[in-house]
């Protein structure tokens, strides 16, 4: 599990499992890590190789800053890093969630020659409604959500300039934080059961401190100012894929409504649609078997 210097000095954490011709390289969403991959690469290592990055901010790589306003680009030229250091000439591409944003635009910067094949797991491409578009971030309540996304943002920013130790922070201010990063997980998660233990979790300061540590807590913040300010829309990017694309939608996604996603098929020149009719945002805690049946198959094909 190496540690690999990107081209600002800073390193990404990098996971590596399996053997096999092609590699596979998996990108996490916001909030996950690199170690949510291995329930299913693991058993499909005897055949398949993985790479398996932590983004900035993120697990391992959790103390890397950002460097750039907008987090995506920041990651996909750390993707393009990762492909130089591994001398990759070819290899397939899955991303969900933020992680799906992420390998549309190393696509859209530094092309898809070396890219055989992507996965894009139930993300939009488009972050913010518009009269045109209603399908973004959290569906209907877009705007709202955002505007309150917005107000945290502009909160922290201060101390995210005076490089504020977290535990310097006001207590208020950092009750919001995870009463906000809370409801961002109940709205990823489709099982009441699963949306309980999310909110309760994130009203644990202690206990959430472990999964999502806090030392350099500013680089939520910069992945949520990102999505408010940047209008992230890939439509344009999807026409001018070659790659084939298997899109992986989660019927019941309270985060991309399915109507956005599956709107992605009429973009996309080679686009194969796996539906979860199960799933919420996340198919691989609602449809666990389903999902690596399928990333089985992406990797065989």
């Amino acid at each position: 599990m190496p540690n690999i210097t990107m081209r600002d000095g800073h390193c990404i954490h990098i996971r590596e499992v399996g053997k096999g011709d092609t590699p596979i390289i998996l990108l996490h969403g916001f909030g996950m890590q690199s170690i949510h991959w291995l329930p299913f690469a693991l058993p499909l290592s005897k055949k398949y190789r993985f790479i398996i990055p932590d983004l900035r901010g993120f697990g391992h790589s959790h103390c890397s800053p950002h460097n750039q306003n907008c987090v995506i680009s920041n990651y996909a030229d750390d993707l393009a890093d990762i492909v130089e250091h591994f001398r990759l000439d070819h290899f397939k591409l899955a991303g969900i969630s933020m992680g799906a944003f992420v390998a549309l635009q190393y696509q859209q910067n530094y092309g898809d020659d070396k890219v055989s094949a992507y996965m894009h797991i139930d993300q939009s491409p488009r972050t913010l409604n518009n009269d045109e578009w209603s399908w973004g971030i959290f569906g209907h309540d877009n705007q709202a959500r955002l505007k309150k996304e917005e107000q945290l943002v502009n909160d922290l920013m201060p101390f995210i300039n005076t490089n504020t130790p977290y535990s310097q922070l006001p207590k208020k201010l950092r009750q919001i934080l995870w009463q906000d990063l809370g409801d961002f997980f109940v709205s990823a998660l489709s099982r009441p059961l699963h949306k309980a233990l999310a909110k309760k979790l994130c009203t644990n300061e202690r206990l959430i401190k472990t999964l999502m540590p806090v030392e350099n807590w500013s680089a939520y913040i910069y992945c949520l100012k990102a999505y408010i300010e940047q209008d992230y829309n890939m439509l344009a990017t999807f026409e001018k894929l070659n790659t084939p694309v298997s899109l992986l939608v989660g019927l019941k996604s309270e985060m991309y409504p399915c109507g956005g996603q599956l709107r992605i098929a009429d973009h996309t020149k080679n686009c194969e649609v796996i539906a979860f009719s199960n799933s919420g945002h996340t198919p691989l805690i609602d449809q666990p078997f389903k999902f690596i049946k399928e990333l089985q198959r992406f990797a065989a094909t």
